[in-house]
């Protein structure tokens, strides 16, 4: 089982491990750019080539977008009501508990531990979460209106419109074009981890009690909305594994930028980032253990 859990584990490490000491060397690293690359390029060719190459039926992509979007509500709930009573301001800390990095960790985490199928189906709960986190979670961290170009402008929803109509009508993907963006989107998970090691590695954690009660919360609050929602919609396989391991992920880095454009609560959420993938090294094998 300790095998198991390393194989798992072991790419998401390196790779992370890579940018890190990258960073740590003093070497330039374009994580802008690198980062509008993979959103706006990379992660939509891996949605549609990741649903593409597993016969999933659209009525299972449905299953787990309400999945996600029953999840993301209970933390937002649970979340709202906790800093509430913490007596925080709730702008600063209700991103971070509810948009975990399904990303950068979550989607190769999938991969590696539930095969073809678990990449697929983390696809889709990262596209609900990516269309949320970049428009809502957005405007609430930035203190901006949100619009409908942060709908409209959202690549990965386009991603999504092309993937669900190759599925809806049971279309097979051409095989130019299958092949071209199964080659781009494969450069999604090792961009996405080389870019997280890079990130961890620039950011300096200064508010260390806080960091820790608000990532303490973040894997809490997210593995119990999993495991009421895996309970209450009574999923089971690979749908209930990868809700669950996509629940326990840490603080998204996204929210450590959002924070840094608009130069509110940076030092805090750079708490938040560090000291919740700390944690979630501690709590993902646990976690693997159980649903392996």
């Amino acid at each position: 089982m300790l095998v198991e859990i390393f194989n798992v584990l072991a790419p998401v490490l390196v790779c992370a491990s890579i940018g890190f000491v990258w960073a740590r060397s003093n070497h330039d690293y374009p994580s802008e750019f690198i980062s509008r690359l993979v959103f706006n390029v990379a992660a939509p060719c891996l949605v549609i080539s990741s649903i593409g190459q597993v016969q999933l039926s659209l009525g299972a992509l449905i299953e787990m977008a309400g999945a996600t979007f029953m999840a993301l509500a209970l933390v937002f709930c649970m979340g709202f009501v906790l800093i509430k009573l913490l007596g925080h301001d709730v702008r600063t800390y209700i991103v971070s508990l509810a948009f975990p990095n399904i990303g950068n960790m979550g989607l190769p985490l999938c991969l590696f531990a539930f095969g073809p199928e678990g990449l697929a189906l983390a696809v889709a709960y990262f596209m609900v979460i990516s269309i949320a986190h970049f428009s809502i979670g957005m405007a609430i961290a930035s203190g901006e209106k949100m619009t409908l170009k942060h709908f409209y402008g959202n690549p990965i929803l386009w991603a999504i419109v092309i993937s669900c109509v190759f599925v809806g009508f049971d279309l097979e993907q051409p095989v130019w074009f299958a092949n071209s963006v199964g080659l781009i989107g494969q450069a999604t998970i090792p961009l996405m981890l080389i870019t997280l090691g890079v990130s961890l590695a620039q950011i300096q954690v200064s508010q260390w009690g806080v960091g820790l009660l608000y990532s303490v919360l973040r894997i809490t609050l997210g593995l119990a909305a999993a495991l009421i929602t895996v309970e209450v919609l009574e999923l089971e396989g690979v749908t209930k594994n990868v809700v669950i391991l996509q629940g326990i992920m840490p603080v998204a880095v996204f929210n450590y930028l959002f924070a840094l454009k608009a130069q509110r609560n940076v030092e805090t959420l750079a708490s938040l980032v560090m000291i919740s993938t700390l944690l979630a090294m501690v709590v993902i094998p646990v976690v693997l253990s159980f649903l392996l």
